[in-house]
């Protein structure tokens, strides 16, 4: 049996539910014993002594927060560290004005913590393509892609409807709300066309300043679920930089588990979750948005067929048991190796 001590972030973040608490029922079941333990609520002395206590397990996985590199040094001496992320931490945010503050992403506190970890960490969990780019400049090796994961329905999604109102879909935090601001024009035209289409929100508050009119519905743990299921079509637009290319396209994999289909920017791992003009399309420009959106709300059983093959994508490369299998290989292959390098 591995056993792992897992720090991580706080219990309401969605990197924490989705790349920790999921999978925590389960890690048994693969011969491994993870104990969490909520990292960002700690004193420094309390996390001095988890980092001096760290050698009673086989690794320390640290989630997402770089911490200073006095206890990452003392971890990785004492364990094997273990670093899994799934933001750009080394770029501003895209919605961020002015200088960055020092404990957020872009900051040289941020990053110079973050490329210490990556050095000392015997494995990188990186949840895109461009974060494990990143992470391979550290640490060539022991970098491999891990997905963000999501919980397949318990029942497969309700078949999705030919006749009546559209709805088409946006959910995420509030301050990835500023995104909608790319497509609000094609929205609006495309609202001004079909009067009948409903543009549905859910997030933490409602968009503020669009011409779209959005239907508001305010985030809930409890009210995703139907919420996901009452869209035909979920959209997830990006700025083009740094921050936005690091980004593991949650929210599509959101769509594609509840069979819709799905238009994003072409912006990072969004090439790898849609496949364009089979699963849903990619789009650069506003005029490739509008039209997208129009394909999708004019062809019904275009939007269905789509929806489908959106569903089957998801369940070949990002359901949970699948990533929580490639982790477990990847984990067992490495301790194997280093236990047998330590012998030597």
């Amino acid at each position: 049996m591995i056993r792992i001590l897992c720090l991580h972030l706080a219990e309401n973040q969605a990197s924490y539910r989705y790349r920790v608490a999921q999978f925590l029922p389960y890690w048994k079941d693969y011969d491994i014993d993870m104990h969490p333990v909520r990292i960002t609520s700690k004193s420094y002395p309390q996390k001095l002594s988890i980092a001096l206590q760290s050698k009673a397990y086989d690794y320390v996985w640290l989630q997402r927060k770089p911490l200073s590199p006095l206890f990452t040094s003392i971890i990785a001496r004492n364990s094997r560290l273990i670093y899994d992320y799934d933001d750009a931490l080394y770029a501003v945010e895209s919605y961020l004005e002015g200088k960055p503050k020092p404990t957020q992403p872009g900051s040289k506190q941020i990053i110079k913590r973050l490329n210490t970890v990556l050095k000392r960490s015997s494995l990188v969990f990186a949840g895109s393509d461009a974060l494990a780019k990143y992470s391979r400049r550290f640490n060539p090796a022991n970098t491999f892609i891990v997905p963000t994961a999501y919980e397949k329905l318990p029942t497969p999604p309700m078949p999705a409807h030919a006749d009546g109102p559209v709805t088409i879909g946006w959910i995420g935090n509030t301050g990835n709300l500023y995104f909608l601001q790319m497509i609000d024009r094609a929205c609006a035209a495309i609202q001004q066309r079909h009067p009948s289409v409903r543009f549905s929100v859910m997030s933490g508050k409602p968009p503020e300043n669009l011409q779209t009119r959005w239907e508001f519905t305010a985030w809930s743990k409890e009210g995703e679920r139907a919420w996901l299921d009452s869209i035909d079509i979920g959209i997830m637009p990006l700025e083009d930089d740094e921050w936005s290319r690091g980004k593991c396209a949650f929210k599509l994999l959101q769509y594609m588990a509840h069979g819709k289909p799905v238009v994003a920017s072409a912006v990072g791992a969004n090439f790898s979750a849609v496949i364009h003009d089979k699963s849903g399309f990619l789009a650069s420009t506003e005029q490739e948005w509008e039209e997208a959106i129009e394909t999708l709300v004019s062809n019904p059983e275009q939007r269905i067929e789509m929806g489908k093959k959106s569903l089957n994508l998801f369940l070949s490369d990002y359901e949970r048991q699948r990533v929580q299998e490639k982790m477990a290989t990847l984990l067992h292959n490495h301790f194997r190796q280093s236990k047998s390098h330590r012998s030597r």
